[in-house]
């Protein structure tokens, strides 16, 4: 069985409208040091399984963020809307990950970025998403 990791890197590295912008920055877990902008960050942060009386059942709630870094805060919010309409409400095969369900969690603006390295060359809009799916 496919990882929603995997399947959401062949997913977003393939769509047109993303490697316009972001070429093939799309890195999981932490951006590099000094990596161009635009760029997104994916991170799973939170999985909730179900379990039935004769065991797992396979669906999982899985919740993916994704840190969109660019160098303004418009273009930043930008990216994240772009995310947005590519992934929310989204069902269907995702490259081999039979997808049920996709739902927005949280969309917000993050100063971490900006604040801890006193940076106003680089924005950060972040969204999550709660993928459900059956990993049997």
């Amino acid at each position: 069985m496919k990882d929603i990791c995997q399947a959401l890197y062949e997913y977003l590295s393939k769509d047109d409208d993303l490697k316009r912008i972001i070429s093939d920055r799309l890195y999981p877990i932490i951006l590099p040091q000094d990596a161009p902008l635009p760029s997104i960050v994916y991170t799973p942060v939170l999985a909730g399984y179900d379990s039935a009386l004769s065991g797992d059942t396979g669906f999982v709630r899985q919740t993916v963020q994704f840190n969109c870094h660019d160098k303004s805060f418009k273009k930043s919010r930008e990216l994240s809307k772009l995310l947005k309409r590519k992934l929310q409400d989204y069902n269907g095969d995702m490259c081999g990950l039979s997808i049920e369900a996709v739902f927005i969690k949280s969309d917000f603006i993050s100063n971490t970025n900006t604040a801890l390295k006193f940076n106003t060359d680089e924005f950060m809009s972040v969204i999550e998403f709660e993928f459900h799916f059956n990993e049997k």
